[in-house]
């Protein structure tokens, strides 16, 4: 699967390249960053390259794809799809940022482009994100993008060492409409 540049205003989604380590190292080493994510935060360099590698294998089994989201030079966070399921025409987002940008609007930009990737080129019919109740910033921007809050799902993940609720949103073709610039 060819995952392409996409350019929305002044951000820049791209493949990862392995220069990207030290950038994404700094991102997921953050607590405030992964603590609503299914990994721990990074402790070393290596936790960096490895999950580039994951990244390059996902894309390659046409599983889903992760994006590097850059403002000018600089790596402020990741998006994509993973676990694409491509007879129910479905997958799921994920997506992250370093704090410093939370709240400026990047991600809204980011996530509607990478929307508009799956369902004009992924011929997606659904996407699907799921949120951990406390992480109301995430409900927020989904809410912004159009999505619709289908209930909770309890002890739905088991991260880090314990049980917890997800709620799931959802986003249908038919509902998606791009009104954001940034």
């Amino acid at each position: 699967m060819h995952v392409p540049e996409i350019t929305v205003g002044e951000l820049v989604l791209r493949p990862f390249k392995d220069k990207d380590a030290a950038a994404l190292f700094r991102l997921f080493s953050k607590d405030e960053v992964t603590r609503f994510m299914d990994i721990a935060s990074f402790r070393n360099i290596t936790d960096a390259t490895q999950i580039i590698t994951y990244f390059r294998e996902l894309q390659q089994a046409e599983e889903g794809f992760r994006m590097a989201i850059m403002l000018g030079t600089e790596l402020v966070g990741t998006c994509g799809y993973h676990k694409w399921n491509k007879p129910h025409f479905k997958a799921e987002i994920g997506y992250d940022l370093l704090p410093e940008y939370w709240g400026k609007g990047i991600m809204t930009v980011a996530v509607g482009a990478l929307l508009d990737f799956g369902f004009q080129e992924m011929e997606l019919n659904r996407t699907e994100a799921f949120v951990d109740p406390l992480n109301t910033p995430s409900s927020r921007l989904l809410g912004r993008l159009g999505f619709q809050k289908e209930g909770l799902l309890r002890d739905a993940f088991f991260e880090k060492g314990t049980f917890v609720d997800a709620e799931i949103y959802s986003l249908l073709k038919a509902d998606h409409v791009r009104e954001y610039i940034w």
